[in-house]
């Protein structure tokens, strides 16, 4: 197990869901992006719009209240932008065109790191979406991203570059091996979560707040931190001409 305190200067986060980024990885966006000025894009996936149990609620209402909770969240915590691919909630596939766009983001925003939901699990399960997000996040920098043979139509029409990306961070992980200190960011966590109003009526901010720290507190304890936010991490290992002729 190992404590991170070398930020990367760049990092995509390929989320879900609007909320689900900031329950994640919220203290780390926070806490890079003030300390050490890491430019982070959050990527998502879905629109949200079947996140209610209101049926007198339309769903492309609901989306249009969604984005704006999740621009507002990710203004919280100073992220550089939001790409919005707005897939309805449920229909995110392993399919060329998705793994494509996020091709495409890793392309045009060039992380370091990037983040997601560990999409695999031997003890609890998780939502379709979430184990479809990780999955093709994964795919798409370890097969695709940094090859030119991969969606070549956007290095030729697009004016996009090839792209490795270095490492993966998964949340939501049951086996976490890395961890970072969010001590001093659980109250900006918790108010980029606040801003999802739409999904956090049933929790006073204090009840938030209160469940943040038992959250990071379990994890911290794993490697003697008060709070921290933990992850399994993928390296890739894709930096080595060799490996890149045996594997395209």
């Amino acid at each position: 197990m190992e404590i991170i305190t070398d930020p990367p200067s760049r990092a995509l986060i390929v989320t879900p869901h609007p909320d689900d980024a900031e329950g994640g990885c919220g203290g780390t966006m926070g806490k890079w992006v003030k300390e050490s000025g890491t430019q982070i894009v959050v990527l998502m996936c879905t629109n949200g719009d079947k996140g209610t149990s209101d049926r007198d609620l339309d769903p492309e209402t609901l989306a249009g209240i969604r984005e704006i909770e999740q621009k507002n969240a990710s203004n919280v915590l100073g992220v550089q932008g939001v790409v919005f691919l707005r897939y309805p909630d449920g229909t995110l596939e392993d399919s060329y065109r998705y793994r494509g766009e996020v091709v495409r983001e890793i392309r045009r925003h060039r992380p370091e790191i990037i983040f997601g939901i560990d999409p695999y699990r031997s003890i609890s399960h998780t939502h379709r979406d979430h184990r479809m997000s990780g999955q093709v996040a994964l795919d798409a920098a370890f097969t695709y991203a940094w090859s030119p043979l991969h969606y070549p139509e956007q290095i030729v029409e697009e004016g996009l570059s090839p792209h490795m990306v270095s490492e993966a961070y998964l949340w939501g992980t049951e086996s976490p091996d890395v961890f970072i200190d969010v001590e001093d960011y659980l109250e900006l966590k918790a108010d980029s979560l606040s801003a999802h109003a739409s999904q956090m009526q049933r929790r006073t901010p204090e009840d938030r707040l209160r469940r943040i720290k038992e959250g990071t507190g379990k994890q911290g304890e794993l490697v003697g931190l008060n709070h921290a936010e933990g992850f399994r991490r993928i390296q890739f290992q894709l930096g080595t001409t060799s490996w890149a002729m045996l594997h395209r």
